[in-house]
């Protein structure tokens, strides 16, 4: 990868868009763990609707990339850029749709999880919990991102049990949830960001 100080958010935005899966085979193999969750026919229809939905999530992020861009540090320069260190929103956001994803309970095409603190933790690309959590502020900021991509959220101001809803198309919900789960229960080792680039190959 490119030195920190050559990479821009918007250049990271655009980079993980252009991996994002094209010509999805019809019929590619589902592992039983996420059939468990939903049948394979809802699985394939909610991976093509998040691969819709990232689309406009890294766009909707590089044309507003000055407002989430981290400014680069002395110690950074010369060294290769990091998703976590130096891109911190969107690894922060993954983190998030993430947490959404996986401790939701998916009914009647919304997605609830209990509380706030459900988002904080911070998820590295093997799918494992860092010990460092995302900030309130940082947090609201991102839901509200999210907001701009057609996320709803209800009864964060209770911050009891909260509702996720995706009215543009609800299967986004469905395939935020099971590739959320092959991101954080495979383990992955390869430190292959599985979620970021809607690697259905995973679900096999």
């Amino acid at each position: 990868m490119q030195s920190s100080t050559e990479v821009t958010l918007q250049d990271i935005a655009h980079q993980f868009q252009k991996q994002l899966p094209q010509n999805i085979p019809a019929n590619f193999p589902i592992n039983t763990h996420f059939t468990q969750v939903t049948h394979e026919e809802n699985i394939r229809t909610g991976l093509l609707a998040l691969v819709e939905f990232m689309h406009l999530f890294y766009e909707t992020l590089a044309q507003n990339s000055t407002q989430y861009e981290k400014p680069r540090t002395p110690s950074r320069i010369g060294k290769p850029a990091s998703l976590a260190v130096d891109f911190p929103f969107l690894y922060h956001a993954k983190s998030v749709l993430l947490n959404i994803g996986y401790h939701s309970t998916l009914s009647d095409d919304a997605l609830f999880f209990h509380g706030l603190k459900t988002l904080t933790p911070i998820i590295c690309c093997e799918g494992m919990e860092a010990t460092s959590k995302i900030s309130l502020p940082k947090l609201m900021g991102i839901i509200h991102f999210l907001g701009d991509c057609g996320f709803y959220f209800e009864g964060l101001e209770a911050n009891c049990l909260i509702e996720v809803t995706y009215p543009d198309n609800p299967n986004v919900l469905i395939g935020l949830k099971i590739m959320a789960r092959a991101q954080r229960d495979l383990k992955w080792k390869t430190k292959d960001e599985v979620f970021l680039r809607c690697n259905f190959h995973a679900l096999a």
